[in-house]
């Protein structure tokens, strides 16, 4: 059915008056263009509408009431959900060191992209009913200035060691680079990358070793008692000293043993299968272990993925995979941030359970314009005051 501009944007403003959502980019717009050829016929109008690309990730558009003032209200998401999110850029993350259980803040580069984070799930709707991370200070700080920018602080924030970064060993505060130049670069992924390749352990007196660090000591209870510890301890200090188990070193495996269980036994159970919609502000192995588990990410794949610092990744329960979020930039996503060479196993089609495609997914980026030049110039023009006063 031929449907000229005008007509196209007078639906989508009463469908916005129906409480409905209206997204301009994907507004199918036809160019009545004449093209004189032999016998100075007309040509057929093209219709342009928006282009799929399967191979990429799930991208959902941004509402049309963030983009256009007056457009009505974001319409808030109620279904249960899963956002995780790994903490900002901390300075070890721009030195390249290895970093683990030791508790180091998030640089100022990582408040700005905890922040950002916040304000755009905020743009597209999202609220929490529960909120959980490590005990790790940057996976904390980075959970609060995200709740902070959605106006949701007053949400109790639930904290686990189960969900600490993997923990490096002996590797611990040493630089990669110097690591890679020292063992080599086979050795070097075994340790960095490797699911069941553990690093060199530290010793029960290191300053890394967790059972030195009074959060553990102290308020640590839901792990076994160390018999090896507890004997050490006690003669160390010449007195009865029960100690718990604590990793020394561990693989992304070990990291997985104790993170999946948290999330299968605890977040799901209390927070998902009740309809709860969940932010997990965590490190990236703990991350990586999880996407692993939802995703059925293979063993020998999974030392190929990247998680960026910062991005939100929504895994929605309905179509089981996971989805990003438009920021406005136009950015592909994938030229944007490094997700590694196993970025495809985490963006699979979005399908709903009848099969059916997932309607969310609003577009992905290509090498060829979704919109003919006017139609993006005009709704470039209706987006540049709304960017102004950003």
């Amino acid at each position: 059915v031929e449907q000229d501009e005008d007509k196209v944007w007078e639906r989508g403003l009463e469908e916005i008056q129906d409480g409905e959502y209206f997204d301009p980019d994907r507004a199918e717009f036809e160019e009545e263009e004449v093209v004189e050829g032999e016998g100075g016929d007309e040509e057929e109008e093209e219709l342009i509408a928006p282009i799929y690309n399967a191979n990429g990730p799930c991208i959902t558009a941004m509402p049309a009431a963030t983009t256009v003032p007056g457009l009505g209200p974001v319409p808030v998401r109620r279904e249960a959900l899963i956002v995780m999110i790994r903490h900002g850029k901390t300075e070890n993350n721009k030195l390249g060191l290895f970093t683990g259980w030791d508790d180091v803040p998030l640089a100022q580069d990582g408040v700005v992209e905890a922040k950002e984070a916040g304000r755009l799930l905020k743009l597209h709707g999202f609220e929490f009913d529960a909120v959980y991370t490590s005990w790790l200070s940057r996976a904390i700080e980075t959970a609060w200035y995200v709740m902070d920018e959605m106006d949701c602080l007053w949400l109790p924030i639930i904290k686990s060691w189960r969900l600490n970064e993997r923990m490096y060993g002996d590797l611990t505060g040493l630089s990669k680079a110097m690591v890679k130049q020292r063992h080599g670069d086979e050795q070097f992924m075994a340790w960095r990358r490797g699911y069941a390749v553990n690093p060199p352990p530290v010793s029960s007196f290191s300053p890394q070793y967790p059972g030195n660090d009074i959060r553990y000591t102290k308020y640590l209870k839901d792990s076994r008692i160390s018999a090896s510890e507890t004997l050490i301890r006690s003669i160390e200090s010449k007195k009865f000293s029960l100690h718990r188990k604590l990793p020394k070193s561990e693989s992304l495996k070990d990291c997985m043993d104790r993170t999946i269980p948290f999330f299968t036994e605890q977040i799901m159970p209390e927070a998902i299968d009740k309809g709860k919609r969940v932010l997990i502000a965590s490190s990236e192995n703990a991350i990586r272990g999880l996407l692993m588990h939802l995703c059925e990410i293979p063993e020998d794949k999974i030392a190929g993925l990247e998680i960026p610092n910062g991005l939100p990744l929504i895994f929605d329960m309905n179509s089981k995979c996971i989805k990003l979020l438009d920021d406005g930039s136009g950015e592909d996503p994938l030229e944007r941030y490094n997700f590694g060479a196993s970025a495809s196993y985490l963006f699979r089609p979005c399908q709903n359970p009848d099969g059916t495609d997932d309607e969310t997914c609003d577009f992905s980026f290509s090498d060829a314009p979704l919109l003919s030049a006017s139609d993006r110039e005009l709704i470039e023009s209706i987006r540049k005051p709304v960017e102004a006063n950003v």
